[in-house]
């Protein structure tokens, strides 16, 4: 059985497995007390697939992948994928991309706290 098999038998949804170089669309990040981190959705390309060493190939968070748009940060693969339609049609023709917020008052404190849209 295929990822994709295990993944429409589990989760009620066909996921294809993602690739290297493949379009799609993340959301936004806005960080509270980070605001350098900002980051603006939209589409994005996948440039690393991960699979987990410890999870079961059906479970929702075995795969996960990263975008050139946004280094360090990877992504629930089956999450994106349900959302790709909404955020398609949020973000239209958009390039995901950082968007950062140098005011102090969005940099200063200990607290990591972060809104996406």
């Amino acid at each position: 059985m295929t990822n994709e098999e295990r993944y429409q038998k589990n989760l009620g949804f066909k996921v294809p497995v993602p690739e290297k170089g493949q379009k799609i669309y993340v959301h936004s990040s806005l960080y509270v007390y980070r605001g350098e981190d900002d980051f603006a959705g939209g589409i994005a390309t996948i440039n690393k697939v991960e699979f987990s060493d410890f999870l079961p190939e059906d479970h929702y968070n075995y795969t996960m992948v990263g975008i050139e748009e946004r280094p360090g940060t990877m992504y629930n693969w089956c999450h994106l994928f349900e959302e790709q339609e909404k955020l398609k049609e949020m973000y239209g023709d958009q390039i995901a991309h950082p968007d950062p917020d140098d005011r102090p008052e969005f940099n200063e404190g200990d607290d990591a706290d972060w809104v996406s849209l």
